[in-house]
């Protein structure tokens, strides 16, 4: 093919090629988080205290605000964990989640977004097994008793935990059930996500009269991030747009705004 005719060629197709990659770069964002629900950040919005459809929350006004900037619609479900993180992993149905610790890990199956809002850790632990409340002088103190978590969970900030001997369970609720029923001692969670549980009605620990409750010692800020697939090529598309967007609502203020909005100091 003469050189003419082959440059030719190549200046029309990419007028055709950029709106193709337009047009990837805009269609629909199949984006997944706990099923379990992590309020205030995603959940299922009430109504008379039953939850509707609607999915809402912090995570999911941040994530509108940056994609409608763009134009790119997106759907959010809420399967189980376990299943959600799989198949961001593997590049099928969904390529993103809006709510994650960080884990070397993890960081190995995904690609993390700037941290974006943070929790705090606080011990929750049985009243009829600690009448006079549970003292804690560091972190490594809740070795000594029965230490409940969620299967799936990172517990990052837990650095001087032996994760290897807590008894997990299914789900906070399961959690509380275990705790209740005398199968464990204590556990450590979100101090945010746990009031915010109670707010819509899924588990009052944080206001229980049988359940005590305090800051964790040597437990700093956890941040949390939106992951990315590193299967699919959009992930990192993501990221990178994900991660510019961010850092303006941030400058901007936009984000504190919205995180005022769902967590009240």
């Amino acid at each position: 093919m003469r050189p003419f005719l082959a440059s030719l060629l190549l200046c029309l197709a990419l007028p055709h090629a950029a709106a193709r990659a337009e047009e990837a770069d805009r269609s629909p964002v199949a984006i997944c988080d706990d099923g379990d629900e992590w309020p205030p950040f995603t959940y299922y919005r009430r109504v008379d205290g039953k939850p509707t459809a609607e999915i809402t929350g912090f995570s999911v006004e941040v994530i509108g605000a940056i994609l409608a900037k763009h134009g790119i619609p997106f759907t959010i479900t809420l399967p189980p964990w376990k299943r959600c993180l799989a198949s961001i992993e593997a590049g099928e149905n969904y390529v993103m989640a809006l709510s994650a610790s960080k884990s070397p890990e993890r960081e190995k199956r995904f690609l993390f977004s700037a941290p974006y809002y943070q929790t705090h850790y606080y011990a929750f632990y049985a009243k009829n097994r600690f009448p006079r409340g549970l003292k804690l002088d560091a972190q490594s103190d809740l070795n000594r008793y029965r230490l409940g978590g969620v299967k799936g969970y990172a517990y990052t900030k837990l650095e001087a935990v032996d994760k290897s001997r807590m008894i997990l369970a299914a789900s906070y609720l399961e959690l509380i059930k275990m705790m209740k029923a005398g199968r464990l001692d204590v556990f450590a969670e979100d101090y945010e996500v746990i009031t915010g549980l109670a707010s819509i009605g899924v588990l009052d620990a944080a206001w229980d009269a049988d359940i005590g409750h305090a800051p964790l010692p040597g437990a700093n800020a956890n941040p949390f991030h939106m992951i990315f697939s590193r299967s699919n090529p959009r992930g990192e598309q993501l990221r990178q747009l994900v991660d510019e967007e961010l850092d303006a609502m941030r400058r901007s203020g936009q984000l504190a705004r919205l995180l005022a909005k769902y967590v009240k100091r």
